[in-house]
This record gives structure tokens, C-alpha cells and sequence, in this order.
């Protein structure tokens, strides 16, 4: 059930990353705040939603009390760190808005697996 959950989710992420590709070539590069920086934030808000059920799904013993907590805190607050690093980094470098946004997708997909391990 839970894989179900999370291929879902790739598929959702999935979705904004390609449309965005589609409308970077009619979007202005110029221009820091488009649709294209839209799309990547919600998949970007959707790969925090992803690295929380992957850490989720970590091995976690029985005596962990709410130490298991950690499992939902520290994705999501990385993840939030992310997402304001790119919103950032757009207002910054506009022409990367795309290749910065698929970059913040897989930290955190990683900071996901990183609680997974």
C-alpha cells in the first residue's frame, strides 16, 4: 500500500516537471516568477510530501517513543529550507529556474532516503 502511494506521487511530481519543460520555451527566461516556477514549486512541494512517506517507511523499533517524530520533522523541515532556497535562487538566477528546481527535487527525495537509511 505504501508503494501505491508513493508511485502515485512520483506520478504527481512527474506532471509539473514536464509541463514545465513544455512552457519553458514560450516563458520568458528573464523573468524570475512565471508559471514555470510555479510548477516546479508544487512538485517541489510534492517531493516533501514523497520524502516524508519514504522516511516513513524506515525500520523503527518499537521502544523509539516519540523519537519516531523525527521521521516527519526532519523531511518536511528540510524540505520547507529547500523549497525557500529556490524560491531564492530564482529571484537570483532566473535562467536556472528549471534546472534548480529538478536539483531541489532530488535533495529532497534524498533527504527522504536519508531517514529512510
Amino acid at each position: 500500500m505504501t508503494y501505491l502511494i508513493i508511485g502515485i506521487l512520483i506520478s504527481f511530481i512527474l506532471y509539473p516537471i514536464f509541463s514545465a519543460k513544455a512552457q519553458l520555451d514560450k516563458d520568458n527566461k528573464e523573468k524570475p516568477y512565471t508559471t514555470v516556477t510555479i510548477l516546479m514549486a508544487m512538485a517541489i512541494f510534492l517531493s516533501i510530501i514523497l520524502s516524508i512517506a519514504i522516511a516513513l517507511n524506515a525500520d523503527m523499533p518499537a521502544s523509539i517513543g516519540h523519537g519516531g517524530f523525527m521521521y516527519i520533522i526532519g523531511p518536511g523541515f528540510y524540505g520547507i529550507l529547500v523549497l525557500i532556497l529556490y524560491l531564492v535562487s530564482v529571484g537570483v538566477r532566473p535562467e536556472w529556474k528549471f534546472v534548480s528546481g529538478l536539483a531541489c527535487i532530488l535533495i529532497n527525495i534524498s533527504i527522504g532516503f536519508y531517514y529512510f537509511i
